[in-house]
């Protein structure tokens, strides 16, 4: 969305009171209102208002808020949309459409007053019912985070720094979020050096990695000296799965899964052993990290990165008996977990997968609670 649009939106709805059907259909009588913890649910339609430079449609909602109150917004539903916020015909915060459908934007308040809340449509072409809440974000005490939370502060020096205590060795996620400025995360800690610019959405920051117990610095700076503004930084935990490998060369089972962590380099070597010809099917499944997947051996060589569902990838080979090499990467070079799925044919070359449908019904299954896991996290 650009912030031009949204500015001469707002400009119409304020400036032509009654002059005319594209007047009257901006007019202050179709503006909503919206408060915290309160959704209210609508539809962009082709009799929305319309943005007279991208002839995108758009619906207006205004929120009394106080002074230095932060305020989380998500736009969810099948409209492709876009958030803008205003204060006196001036742009406070804007953002596009996410992953999914779902928008989120975070600002502060830093006068009391009414504030002009835009949910507009991505392009001229968005259409679509939307649900929109708001949500009150509690600003930062300047408390360490223990394995988990949320802060949400301002930037206003070069480089910030958060403290993060662990006490329970498992996989993190570290999100830095930002509609002010491009973000950079740098972690430090326990021996570890890690830093990451666009891994998130958009130009957001996002890191996955195995923390031992100990007391980590989250940093957070902007790509460029002069950046400022709020920002988000968001840590969850998850459980390290029973039987996790961690070691290269172990040998494949013949059907079934394997749970794996990629490596700091973003790899991991396993042996499959073949004992009669027929098709092999090989799915590297991840939340965390574009998977790819090789298979060398017996004078053949196969290489697949997104051929599954999403960013995950998968090998359907004709195979002869013998030992093969499989290397599972990640596109990104990064830490992450993934489950290796690994499938036979019944009917020898050819014949198919009989296990592929529920395959993909678990990975499509396994897409969708990523999802909901995201939107569960966008909501903290």
């Amino acid at each position: 969305m650009r912030i031009g649009t949204m500015t001469l939106a707002v400009a119409t709805a304020l400036a032509l009171g009654g002059c005319g059907k594209q007047a009257a259909a901006a007019s202050e009588g179709r503006v909503g209102s919206l408060a915290v913890d309160k959704p209210v649910a609508g539809e962009i339609t082709s009799r929305s208002p319309m943005n007279y430079n991208d002839g995108s449609r758009y619906q207006l909602y205004n929120m009394d808020l106080k002074e230095k109150q932060v305020v989380e917004l998500k736009l969810a539903g099948a409209l492709d949309g876009a958030l803008g916020v205003f204060r006196d015909g001036t742009v406070v915060a804007s953002s596009s459409s996410g992953e999914g459908n779902e928008t989120s934007l975070t600002f502060r308040a830093d006068v009391a007053g009414k504030y002009r809340i835009a949910v507009s449509g991505d392009d001229a072409s968005a259409y679509g019912p939307y649900r929109l809440q708001a949500a009150e974000l509690v600003p930062y005490d300047g408390k360490p985070l223990l394995n988990a939370g949320d802060i949400a502060d301002v930037l206003t020096t070069r480089n910030q720094e958060y403290t993060l205590r662990v006490d329970k060795a498992g996989m993190y996620q570290i999100d830095l979020g930002s509609t002010a400025f491009d973000t950079v995360l740098t972690l430090s800690g326990n021996g570890l050096e890690q830093e990451d610019d666009d891994g998130g959405d958009r130009t957001n920051s996002r890191m996955n990695l195995t923390l031992e117990p100990g007391t980590y610095t989250l940093g957070v700076r902007g790509i460029d000296e002069s950046a400022s503004g709020l920002f988000r930084l968001n840590v969850r935990q998850s459980e390290l799965p029973e039987g996790l490998v961690r070691t290269d060369n172990t040998t494949l089972p013949a059907t079934g899964s394997v749970n794996l962590l990629l490596s700091r380099d973003g790899a991991r070597t396993f042996n499959l052993v073949v004992d009669r010809p027929g098709q092999v099917r090989l799915d590297a499944i991840s939340r965390q990290v574009d998977t790819v997947l090789e298979v060398s051996g017996n004078g053949v060589s196969f290489e697949d990165d997104d051929g599954g569902q999403g960013t995950n990838a998968r090998l359907e080979m004709d195979l002869r008996p013998g030992r093969y090499n499989v290397r599972v990467s990640s596109f990104q070079e990064r830490e992450g977990m993934v489950e290796l799925r690994i499938n036979r044919s019944t009917g020898g070359s050819g014949g198919g997968d009989v296990s592929a449908p529920e395959s993909d019904a678990a990975e499509a299954a396994q897409e969708a609670q990523a999802a909901a896991d995201a939107a569960q996290a966008a909501g903290r």
